[in-house]
């Protein structure tokens, strides 16, 4: 690894501003169409009585393997390959090699270079999005085809799970969240077939659903009012309801899209603000006892680091949540197996199986096999 580190983080806030860049661009038009109307059912709010929390339940904790995987200070962001075999990050390891996105296998093998391209990638990698002036272009990640996406204009476009479909929104606004009109756009990965599915009014679109024909979506129905989180049928574009609450951070649906995870934060009411869970259907809705950095780690289990203070030689530690108990298992014992996250830079392997993490005390990446 060369010793210039500020060489390596220009190239990943290079990346960063890429993806922020494709995501700010200038919308083409105002959206006129009127906003997708909402379903009338009832929806569950954080004010309503939810089912009690309980308390959490402390399980004897095995004892996990760890092991250092890069070396040299390398490297910031890092995310797993699909089948969970290899770590990539962004790097150029010396003056010589080709930046972009390296991977290394958890077997010793050096890192070799997987792509110079970076990007948006495809759930199974086989695609990469990028900004091209005006323009967004997918590319084969390991072949010689690549189009341009006309009606997407140079836009930060998602993924579908299967990898068959990609969206992207045209904002009337890009700021004034509560009061903007955002259109909703679908198209097959080749960019052909494109539609617009639906105009949200005050929300946006922030997930795909893992069946590829759903997503979610945060809508108001008229201004200062709390958003309400849907399911925005892409066949149709109709919007059925999930939750209402006075806002949705970190959204994210479990493995096989039967709950919902979600954080309210700074809505000045204290019995309101955490981490909460809801089932699709809108039921079961509850806040859990644990607050920190979250993951699903398959169907109703979701990988926490709770937000615990952290000081001297101190460790951080994993926990797994019941979704449907709010039960709480120990995974790491600091007093067994101390590691510190820099800047809670984790990502979790698609298995469940491991994490990768940047590590506080020598900034290298180190991975952890988890019970």
């Amino acid at each position: 690894m060369i010793k210039d580190q500020g060489l390596k983080i220009l190239l990943c806030l290079l990346f960063i501003v890429s993806l922020f860049i494709v995501g700010c661009a200038t919308p083409a038009q105002t959206p006129t169409v009127s906003p997708t109307p909402i379903s009338t059912q009832s929806v569950q709010s954080p004010t309503s009585t939810p089912k009690p929390t309980l308390t959490p339940t402390l399980i004897p904790t095995p004892t996990p393997k760890i092991k250092q995987i890069t070396s040299g200070g390398c490297c910031v962001n890092p995310f797993w390959s699909p089948d969970s075999s290899t770590v990539m990050f962004v790097d150029k390891p010396s003056e010589t090699a080709s930046a972009g996105i390296w991977g290394v296998k958890l077997n010793g093998e050096p890192p070799q270079l997987i792509t110079s391209q970076v990007g948006i990638f495809s759930p199974d990698f086989k695609y990469v999005a990028y900004p091209k002036a005006t323009e967004t272009v997918i590319a084969e990640v390991n072949g010689n085809k690549q189009w341009t996406v006309r009606e997407a204009g140079g836009r930060s476009i998602s993924f579908s799970p299967d990898s068959k479909s990609i969206s992207w929104q045209v904002s009337s606004s890009l700021v004034n969240f509560d009061l903007r009109t955002v259109e909703v756009w679908v198209a097959n990965v080749d960019g052909t077939r494109a539609k617009k599915i639906a105009t949200l009014f005050g929300g946006s679109v922030s997930w795909w659903l893992p069946d590829s024909t759903k997503m979610l979506a945060t809508v108001r129905k008229e201004a200062n009012t709390d958003p309400i989180l849907n399911i925005l049928n892409i066949a149709d574009g109709k919007l059925a309801p999930i939750t209402q609450a006075p806002g949705f951070r970190g959204t994210i649906p479990s493995p096989d899209g039967g709950w919902i995870i979600y954080q309210i934060a700074f809505s000045g009411d204290t019995t309101k603000d955490g981490i909460w869970v809801v089932r699709s259907d809108g039921k079961d809705l509850k806040r859990l006892e644990v607050f920190g950095s979250y993951r699903w780690r398959s169907e109703g289990k979701i990988l926490f680091v709770p937000l615990e203070a952290i000081t001297g030689k101190q460790s951080h530690r994993f926990v797994e949540v019941d979704a449907a108990t709010g039960n709480v298992r120990a995974l790491t014992d600091p007093n067994i197996t101390p590691f510190r996250i820099a800047n809670g830079d984790w990502s979790l392997s698609p298995d469940g199986k491991r994490v990768v993490f940047l590590n506080a005390e020598d900034r290298n990446l180190w991975a952890l096999d988890l019970p």
